[in-house]
């Protein structure tokens, strides 16, 4: 029986210079805001596949403990932290699970040294099943989800299906790659079944399936046309559906039919003109616009960064002074 891959780390990377987010938890709740950030993070790096489920009764009550804030504050700075997109709204509001995916992307160079896949974002179908197979040892996230027991034949093809499609490697691919778009908050029976036709057209190895698919999705980010980088009057942007919805789409992508340098679709072939960066500021290689360590994602429209003490505020769409 192969050893179960490790999902937890014991050290996680915390940056000397804090950014916006532990500025406004200083300013709105004092050192108790500062705390229950690193504290959050802590709890989450030891968690296996580093989410965190507070529908747990006793997980929640950890949590206040170990902060050592009371649950209105608690639920006051998770709402906070929600609205600065750190933590997931879909995973808090629907199953009160903490996810926070930049989190887990800091992390990839544990991971690497692993020789494993980092963690992907938990996707239920409901409140019992967990979709995410986050490891083959059982622990208490896992036993809350299995509570009504499956016949072992079911069982067995259940299991056979899952391992042979990556539907939620391909989902998390999507997620992490495609910024400038719509995510997949859901995995559905419909979706399930594209996913499978479109693997059946890439290859037959789980490998290629995984290659083919993150290939295209660069492809898409990159592409001006496609993320509604473009300037033109269409308000149309290609999403996760669009690529899996036929044979087509999808083989219009990889051969580059949308790519910048071919006009990105657009008949008249007119192209985007990028605007002059700023302080620190580049473009990565999926074609976001960004500075830093890479996490921030600037408008193309945006004016140059001011200075290297200047971030973006997306919520007034401005550059603030720190």
């Amino acid at each position: 029986m192969a050893r179960p891959k490790k999902q937890t780390v014991d050290y996680f990377p915390h940056f000397v210079k804090g950014g916006r987010t532990i500025f406004i938890l200083e300013n709105k709740f004092g050192n108790d805001g500062y705390a229950f950030w690193f504290k959050l993070l802590e709890i989450l790096g030891e968690s296996e596949g580093h989410f965190y489920d507070c529908s747990n009764a006793s997980n929640w009550e950890y949590l206040l403990a170990k902060t050592r804030v009371t649950e209105e504050k608690a639920k006051d700075i998770i709402n906070v932290l929600i609205n600065l997109n750190k933590i997931d709204i879909e995973l808090w509001n629907e199953h009160r699970v903490l996810w926070i995916a930049n989190f887990v992307r800091n992390l990839s160079d544990v991971y690497r040294t692993r020789n494993t896949n980092l963690p992907s974002k938990p996707c239920f179908e409901d409140k019992k099943q967990p979709e995410q197979k986050v490891s083959s040892e059982k622990t208490q996230d896992e036993e809350r989800f299995s509570a009504q027991e499956t016949p072992k034949g079911e069982e067995s093809k259940e299991k056979e299906s899952k391992e042979k499609y990556p539907y939620q490697d391909i989902c998390a691919l999507w997620n992490s790659i495609c910024v400038s778009l719509p995510k997949v908050q859901k995995l559905n029976d419909n979706r399930r079944a594209k996913i499978k036709c479109r693997c059946d057209e890439w290859g037959k190895s789980r490998e290629t399936w995984i290659q083919t698919a993150e290939d295209i999705f660069k492809r898409v980010q990159a592409s001006d046309f496609l993320t509604g980088r473009q300037s033109n009057k269409r308000a149309w942007t290609a999403t996760f559906d669009w690529i899996f919805e036929n044979g087509s789409n999808w083989i219009k992508v990889q051969e580059g039919n949308y790519d910048n340098d071919k006009g990105s679709g657009v008949q008249n072939g007119s192209k985007v003109t990028k605007v002059q960066l700023g302080v620190g500021e580049f473009y990565d290689n999926s074609g976001r616009r960004t500075y830093g360590s890479g996490k921030a994602i600037i408008p193309p429209t945006a004016p140059p960064r001011p200075s290297d003490r200047h971030a973006w505020d997306s919520s007034s769409n401005t550059w603030i002074l720190l």
